[in-house]
């Protein structure tokens, strides 16, 4: 299922703005964030393949790169301003990369060009050997996360479906897929202007990762916002909802660096 937000026929005939969502929640994670976008285009915010009301798929196509080009199939027509939250950002760069066509730009919010560096390789091996177990902690501490910011009743019951519907064998391939994945020697390949968004006090996508993804990008704007954790999106909707409305409606002339 998906969230598709079209407006007036001026607005339809804009370029889409695609929105991937973070592991172990769904499109529901952006409602918060599409009322900023919604003039601006037609916004696609899928359900992922095991996330929501989305079936997974065999295990054999539960990897990023599969995942990418599952979005890249379904996306509407044409080049589309793309964003993605966490492991959105992973797929919305092997978006950019190979399917070079269907980008206009990215957005890469509290992201990783190399999830498996440092202390996370410990955390995917665990993973790997604790299986289901693993996975319910995972959600534990995305419900516990998301919940401290939103408060109200209604919120927190959205938060709580999102996390019971994460099909959980779906969650652990891909948790170790992203731990194998590192971009950071194709950041060159992406020839589309990006935006590279974090909150400063983030200790999943830290500073140094969102820094290395804005060093490596040919056309990269970097943003941080003080104070802010790994769910900025929950934290401070209205701030990450006015950057991302900046970065997609201004133009970026083909060749404009972008800092």
């Amino acid at each position: 299922m998906e969230t598709l937000s079209a407006g007036g026929r001026e607005n339809r005939s804009r370029p889409p703005i695609v929105l991937l969502h973070g592991l172990g929640v769904d499109r529901r994670m952006w409602s918060s964030v599409v009322p900023f976008l919604q003039d601006l285009g037609p916004v696609w915010a899928p359900d992922l393949p095991g996330f929501g009301d989305e079936p997974p798929v065999p295990p054999g196509r539960r990897t990023p790169e599969a995942y990418a080009d599952w979005v890249a199939e379904r996306m509407p027509g044409g080049a589309a301003r793309v964003a993605g939250y966490s492991m959105g950002g992973t797929l919305a760069l092997l978006l950019a990369l190979r399917h070079p066509g269907r980008v206009d730009r990215v957005a890469l919010c509290c992201s990783s060009p190399c999830w498996g560096l440092g202390w996370r390789g410990w955390v995917a091996r665990w993973f790997a050997a604790a299986g289901r177990a693993a996975a319910e902690v995972f959600q534990a501490s995305v419900r516990l996360g998301l919940c401290r910011w939103i408060r109200d009743p209604a919120g927190r019951a959205v938060v709580d479906d999102m996390v019971a519907r994460a099909h959980r064998p779906t969650l652990l391939a891909l948790h170790r897929a992203l731990a194998a994945t590192d971009l950071r020697s194709r950041l060159r390949g992406v020839g589309a202007p990006a935006l590279v968004i974090g909150g400063a006090r983030d200790w999943l996508a830290p500073p140094a990762h969102l820094d290395l993804l804005a060093r490596g990008l040919p056309r990269a704007e970097r943003v941080s916002v003080p104070g802010a954790g790994h769910l900025l999106s929950a934290q401070l909707p209205d701030t990450f909802g006015a950057a991302l409305r900046t970065f997609f409606s201004v133009r970026h002339p083909a060749g404009e660096v972008v800092s």
